[in-house]
């Protein structure tokens, strides 16, 4: 829906400042980085001290979101024209369950080489779908990226350090051995994907308004 051209641009950028269903996409955003950075950067150690892995191993298995990404990004953008017309609120929830769900069979599921690369094969697809609706008019849009854009690497950067935080909080080592206690990081990543398709469903009504 386009904008109000009898607007000044500032007056418009303002009321996107001012526009709640940004900042719950904002979070929403945050969250799905968070949780993306933290099987990115954390995802190998993981399987390594928690399901026994080999480095070798661990690194195979979380490759594969990487490449499935690829897949998932070019289809992304046909499933919304095609099926969907051009609405991003279906993809966007199913995906986001579907980035969930992975999630939950990558932290709580057992050591199972063929179960962990599943869940990277849905966590990889899920990543290619934009998780955004159109909330702002057009003539305003990219500042209302930019807003989504900030939170998103804020969430990333948090969860590197909250990660390593919570990690090695849990760490003791008795008669030399380390041992890791991932139930609190569980929690956490898995918390923060759940947030972010919870947050979806807030904005799911809001359009762009003139």
């Amino acid at each position: 829906m386009a904008g109000d051209n009898s607007k000044p641009i500032d007056t418009m950028q303002w009321e996107v400042f001012k526009n709640p269903a940004v900042w719950v996409l904002a979070l929403s955003s945050a969250c799905f980085y968070l949780t993306r950075y933290a099987i990115n950067s954390w995802g190998v150690f993981f399987l390594e001290a928690e399901k026994g892995y080999t480095a070798v191993e661990a690194g195979s298995i979380i490759s594969v979101n990487s490449i499935v990404g690829i897949a998932g990004t070019f289809f992304s953008g046909i499933l919304s024209d095609k099926l969907f017309k051009g609405n991003r609120n279906p993809p966007a929830l199913i995906f986001g369950i579907l980035y969930a769900a992975s999630i939950a069979l990558f932290v709580l599921g057992p050591a199972d080489a063929i179960l962990d690369t599943i869940s990277m094969v849905l966590f990889g697809l899920s990543l290619g779908v934009l998780m955004a609706v159109d909330i702002c008019p057009k003539e305003v849009s990219g500042t209302a990226l930019g807003i989504v854009g900030i939170a998103s690497y804020l969430g990333a950067g948090i969860q590197d350090a909250l990660s390593g935080f919570l990690i090695g909080d849990n760490h003791t080592i008795l008669n030399g051995v380390h041992t890791y206690d991932f139930s609190t990081i569980k929690l956490f990543w898995l918390g923060a994907a759940v947030l972010s398709v919870i947050c979806t469903l807030f904005v799911w009504n809001a359009n762009s308004k003139e």
